[in-house]
């Protein structure tokens, strides 16, 4: 083997492996990206059956974003996860362009993912005007639309009825709703009409039997400090681990991309064709058999310098 070829095959092996270094790492995290990911779009669907917290627009606007920002936020990254180990293997400029790119958005993403979540924090933290906001949204209960699709929602699956009150939340309806009515969706047994003219029966025990008593707040207000709350510290955590290895997936990327790039310009300037090495330099036309020609570069046509043998005879 000449010293060209083997040169050859040396850079040809450097640069395989480093290109099976980053195939490993964009692989290994894209394969993290869609576990935690389908984690992430797992939690904010707890967020919105389990919690309600889609139904609490009323209290903070965040209440009602965050679940579905995260439940977008995970469906994008598990997608882009899958493309990632997909690109890693296949060694496309431009497809790792593109993955780059789209890894950059999810990273900007994660990061106001991981504000948002700790605004929903301060704000069961806060809770300055919980309680007027309840009133609030009770009050334009009677004109339909969403709070009255949300409240309903909110006291069949909780089992409770009104805002405030761990006996008597129920007693909130009466002056919101006409005479001494409550909704429909309070009852133990639901049914048109079922939770009118409640103020008119004597016995709390015969009411507590007819209807749910226990204020919904109660048990919100419960849910969003006890378990909401530490879900949204921790998941700010995670984020931004998820943050940075989706920075780490850009640079290594761009690391991958300017690899391919670096092969096909040297491959342009000729340095794969040292394998050639062995082969002398074309001899000009119009040298004769006396005349020696000296290699030099053969990349600009200058075949090198001409002596002659009369030249050099003492």
């Amino acid at each position: 083997m000449t010293m060209g070829s083997r040169a050859t095959s040396v850079r040809s092996v450097a640069y395989q492996e480093k290109s099976s270094q980053y195939q490993k790492y964009i692989t290994l995290s894209s394969v993290i990206l869609i576990i935690t990911s389908t984690i992430l779009i797992f939690t904010a669907v707890t967020l919105m059956k389990f919690y309600h917290l889609t139904k609490l627009g009323f209290w903070s606007s965040y209440f009602e974003f965050v679940p579905y920002y995260m439940l977008i936020l995970g469906v994008y990254t598990f997608l882009l996860g899958l493309f990632g180990a997909f690109v890693s293997g296949s060694g496309s400029k431009g497809a790792l362009m593109v993955f780059g790119i789209l890894m950059a958005i999810a990273f900007f993403a994660q990061l106001g993912s991981i504000f948002t979540a700790l605004e929903v924090r301060s704000s069961v933290e806060k809770d300055d005007q919980g309680d007027q906001l309840v009133f609030n949204s009770m009050a334009q209960y009677k004109d339909g639309g969403t709070d009255k699709s949300n409240w309903d929602a909110i006291q069949r699956d909780l089992h409770c009825c009104g805002g405030q009150g761990k006996a008597d939340g129920y007693t909130q309806w009466y002056s919101k709703l006409e005479g001494a009515d409550v909704p429909d969706s309070c009852c133990h047994d639901e049914e048109d009409d079922c939770g009118k003219s409640i103020q008119s029966i004597s016995s709390y025990r015969d009411i507590s039997a007819k209807i749910y008593v226990l204020g919904c707040m109660e048990i919100i207000r419960d849910k969003l400090e006890n378990d909401v709350v530490p879900m949204m510290v921790v998941y700010a955590c995670v984020g931004v681990l998820l943050a940075i290895i989706e920075l780490i997936c850009v640079v290594l990327a761009c690391a991958y991309i300017a690899q391919i790039n670096r092969r096909t310009s040297n491959y342009s300037e000729g340095i794969w064709r040292y394998a050639d090495a062995n082969i002398a330099p074309p001899v000009p036309t119009h040298a004769d058999e006396t005349d020696i020609v000296r290699p030099s570069s053969r990349t600009n046509g200058d075949y090198g310098e001409r002596s002659s043998l009369r030249d050099t005879v003492v």
